[in-house]
């Protein structure tokens, strides 16, 4: 579970504001099992890249149902309102 930082400042970009729960070994042994040579290697800096990537999708994802949600004048974002935008996610980040 994620948790907000407590800073409520309005000049900095949303995304600076969610901390993070991705764990990079986790993530590492994620690209690992798609390697098709068991002795590739992915470096540190790619894991770390790769989490911040994967950071904003999750955050513009929460972002773009919100929205939705919020033309629909419902305040609780739901499965359907995450499983509608992400087509587009997909499209946008491929």
């Amino acid at each position: 579970m994620c948790d907000m930082p407590s800073s409520t400042s309005t000049d900095e970009p949303i995304i600076s504001k969610v901390n993070t729960c991705f764990k990079n070994d986790i993530i590492k042994e994620v690209l690992k099992s798609n390697f098709v040579n068991p002795r590739t290697k992915i470096s540190d800096d790619s894991v770390d890249l790769v989490t911040e990537l994967s950071k904003y999708i999750v955050v513009e994802s929460c972002l773009r149902a919100a929205k939705q949600c919020s033309t629909q004048n419902r305040t609780t974002v739901t499965l359907n309102d995450m499983e509608s935008v992400l087509p587009q996610i997909m499209l946008d980040f491929p």
